[in-house]
């Protein structure tokens, strides 16, 4: 039953992109990084799905412009994955 809900989950959110905008430097790197908590807060928000923190699996820091895969683990049988892009704050 657990692991037909995360299914469910795993179709809202496979393959979908995240847009984050962050302040960076003038190289790209940002001032901080993006922590899975900040990502399960992004996917509730626009697909009103829960992920916890600890079903994202990050390969590297998420602390650069750019798009990056992220790997979500709901369960031994049951992944998904998700695209997080990090784009510049504009100065207004």
């Amino acid at each position: 039953e657990i692991k037909n809900k995360f299914k469910e989950i795993a179709k809202l959110v496979n393959k979908k992109t995240f847009d984050f905008f962050k302040e960076s430097k003038e190289n790209g790197d940002l001032y901080g990084s993006i922590k899975p908590k900040e990502i399960t807060n992004m996917i509730k928000e626009k697909v009103k799905a829960d992920v916890s923190p600890s079903q994202i699996i990050l390969k590297d820091e998420l602390n650069k412009i750019g798009t990056f895969k992220v790997d979500i683990n709901f369960h031994a049988e049951v992944k998904a994955n998700i695209f997080v892009k990090i784009d510049k704050i504009q100065a207004k």
